[in-house]
């Protein structure tokens, strides 16, 4: 029997995974070569794992041609977009559409619904206990404060939408989405992109580049998050929104 796994792809830690190999009595061997990209994409996954206290490096293929988007002004097409959380999705689903695209996104019609009528409960007064992220606010008011501060601007896409242009524009949003065979391009969180791949992919800029205590450097849940996004490319990667955020972090990983 053999058993293959990526210790490094563990980020469903936040629901109770846990890495399983680590558990297995049996002799060990690498597996480093990918199959999925070339030399560019390999020496940023490594400088990333090197963070996590890895030191055999990752290594592509040589005859694959991966190219590193760097520049904000380029914007490539893209067959995905990858962002860490359900509420930057959604917006990037508003943006496609209003931009002219034929988005999909990987969430069901009924997960971006729940996010317009916890608005309505929580505009109302009312406490709401879906979705999760809105489940500790007595009302709106304190959703947009929370919003504002270092620890909740993940809800700041969401709390736009809702603020400029209502909750009815929001539930607009589930019905418009295209099936992704016939869509652009996929927007999806990490965590559903988790064994996918995509010719070109841009990673929005909605990590966490500091620990929750504050540290300069991100948890090592974060970090792994991050290396799981930035591995579902094969030709193009789009970084250029988190450039700087990610070349300081691999650096400090030298």
């Amino acid at each position: 029997m053999i058993y293959v796994g990526d210790p490094y792809q563990q980020i469903y830690e936040w629901r109770g995974a846990v890495n399983a190999v680590a558990q297995i009595d049996a002799p060990e061997c690498a597996l480093t070569e990918s199959f999925r990209f070339g030399p560019t994409f390999a020496a940023l996954a490594s400088r990333l794992l090197v963070r996590l206290g890895e030191r055999t490096p990752l290594r592509g293929q040589d005859s694959m041609g991966s190219i590193l988007v760097e520049d904000p002004s380029i914007a490539p097409p893209v067959d995905a977009v990858l962002c860490r959380k359900n509420v930057t999705a959604i917006w990037q689903l508003a943006a496609g559409l209003e931009a002219g695209d034929r988005p999909a996104i990987r969430m069901s019609p009924a997960e971006i619904a729940a996010y317009a009528d916890g608005a309505d409960q929580l505009l109302a007064g009312q406490r709401t206990f879906r979705p999760a992220a809105f489940s500790l606010f007595e009302n709106w008011a304190e959703v947009q404060a929370f919003s504002r501060t270092p620890f909740g601007q993940d809800l700041q896409p969401v709390v736009r939408i809702v603020d400029e242009l209502g909750t009815g524009y929001l539930r607009a949003l589930a019905q418009r989405c295209a099936p992704e065979k016939q869509a652009d391009y996929v927007i999806s969180t990490v965590h559903r992109a988790k064994g996918l791949e995509w010719k070109r992919v841009r990673v929005a800029n909605d990590f966490r580049f500091r620990g929750a205590d504050g540290s300069p450097v991100p948890d090592d849940d974060e970090i792994r998050l991050l290396y799981v996004a930035i591995t579902r490319a094969r030709h193009v990667l789009d970084i250029s929104s988190m450039r700087d955020e990610l070349v300081r972090l691999v650096a400090r990983g030298r």
